[in-house]
C-alpha cells in the first residue's frame, strides 16, 4: 500500500510547476489531471470488505469527492459549450450518448460474456446495475439540462437567462434532499455527490469572475482553503457515522472546500504529465470496470496469509488495462456514431 500511494503522488505530481502568469481556470487539461487522480481514489473506495486496510480506508473517505468532481466536470463542460458552440443544445443528445453509451455496451458485453462461461448467469443483472450507476445518475443530470436548457425555452418560448441555473441547481438539491431524507432514489446510491453537477454549472457561468477572485491574493487564500479543507476532513473522519451531521452536512461542506481549495491551488500551478493523462483519459472506462474487477477477483486471493495490498494492486493494474482496451475499441464506433 506504501508503494501504491507513492506511484499514486508520483502521477499526481510530476510535471507540476508553479506559473505565476497562468490565465486558465478548469481547462480540458486540468479536467483531465484530476479526472486521472480521482478516479484511481474511487476504486479505492469499492474494494470488497474483506480486503480492506487502514490506509485504503482512509483515502477512500474521501472518495465521493471525486465522484463530485466528475459531475462538476460534466456540468461545467455542457454549459461551457452553450457559450462556446453554436447549435449546441440542438445536437445535444447525438455529441453526449456516443461517448457514453459504446464503452458501457462493451463492458455490459464483457459482463455477460465472462458470467455466462462461468455458467453464473445470476449476477449478471446486479453486476450490470453496479457497473452501469454511473451512466444511469449522469444521463439523469443530462436530461434535466437538456429540459432546462432546449426543451422549456422551444416549447414555452422563454428566453435564455440565470433563471436556467438557478432552475438546474434547485432541481439538483431536491434530488440530494429527497435521496437522503426519503426512500426514493432518484440519483441511487449517491446522496450529495451529483450536486457536483450543479456545482460545474455554476463555475462555467462564473468562470471570469472566479478567475479573477483567484488571481488575488493566491498564496493566503490557498493556504486558508488547505487549512479549512484539513479541519473539514478531520470532522468528516470522526462524525461521518453520525447522521444527517456527519453523512450528509459535513459531507458537502467538505466537498465544497476541497473543490476549492483545489481551483485555488491550481490557479497558479500547471499541471499534468503523460501518466496522469492516460489515465484521465480513459476515466470513465474505469468508472465502469472498477466494480466488475473487484468482484471477479474477490475470490483469487484468499489463500495468502495477508491479502489487501496484493488484491488492490492486482486489480487496479487489471482496471486499467481492460479501461484501456475498451477505450481504444469505443472511439471508432463512437466517431462513426457522431457522424
Amino acid at each position: 500500500m506504501g508503494l501504491l500511494v507513492l506511484a499514486i503522488a508520483l502521477i499526481t505530481l510530476w510535471g507540476v510547476r508553479y506559473s505565476p502568469d497562468k490565465d486558465t481556470f478548469l481547462s480540458q487539461q486540468e479536467a483531465v489531471f484530476f479526472r486521472g487522480f480521482w478516479c484511481i481514489i474511487v476504486v479505492l473506495v469499492h474494494v470488497q470488505e474483506a480486503y480492506q486496510n487502514r490506509i485504503q480506508d482512509m483515502i477512500s473517505s474521501f472518495g465521493f469527492i471525486g465522484v463530485t468532481f466528475f459531475f462538476l466536470t460534466s456540468g461545467f463542460g455542457i454549459k461551457y459549450s452553450i457559450s462556446h458552440k453554436e447549435g449546441y443544445m440542438r445536437h445535444f443528445w447525438e455529441n453526449r450518448l456516443p461517448g457514453l453509451i459504446v464503452p458501457a455496451f462493451f463492458i455490459s458485453v464483457l459482463i455477460v460474456v465472462t458470467q455466462v462461461i462461468l455458467n453464473n448467469p445470476g449476477v449478471i443483472p446486479q453486476m450490470l446495475y453496479n457497473s452501469l450507476c454511473w451512466l444511469i445518475v449522469l444521463l439523469v443530470c443530462y436530461f434535466v439540462f437538456w429540459v432546462v436548457y432546449f426543451v422549456i425555452p422551444t416549447v414555452i418560448k422563454l428566453s435564455a437567462g440565470a433563471w436556467q441555473d438557478v432552475a438546474i441547481c434547485l432541481i439538483m438539491i431536491a434530488f440530494s434532499l429527497i435521496d437522503r431524507f426519503t426512500d426514493i432514489k432518484i440519483t441511487l446510491i449517491w446522496i450529495v455527490e451529483p450536486l457536483g453537477f450543479a456545482y460545474g454549472i455554476i463555475a462555467a457561468g462564473y468562470s471570469e469572475k472566479i478567475k479573477k477572485w483567484i488571481a488575488e491574493k493566491w498564496l493566503f487564500k490557498t493556504i486558508v482553503l488547505l487549512v479549512l479543507s484539513g479541519v473539514f476532513g478531520l470532522m468528516y473522519l470522526k462524525f461521518k457515522s453520525v447522521p444527517v451531521l456527519g453523512d450528509y452536512v459535513i459531507k458537502i461542506i467538505l466537498g465544497m472546500a476541497i473543490t476549492m481549495f483545489i481551483f485555488q491551488a491550481v490557479g497558479k500551478i500547471k499541471v499534468g504529465n503523460k501518466a496522469n493523462s492516460f489515465l484521465g483519459n480513459i476515466s470513465y472506462e474505469i468508472f465502469l470496470a472498477h466494480g466488475y474487477v473487484l468482484t471477479m477477483f474477490e475470490p483469487l486471493f484468499k489463500g495468502i496469509s495477508d491479502p489487501s495490498g496484493p488484491y488492490i494492486v492486482s486489480s487496479l493494474i487489471v482496471i486499467v488495462i481492460i479501461a484501456a482496451i475498451i477505450n481504444r475499441l469505443s472511439k471508432p464506433v463512437i466517431k462513426k456514431l457522431r457522424h
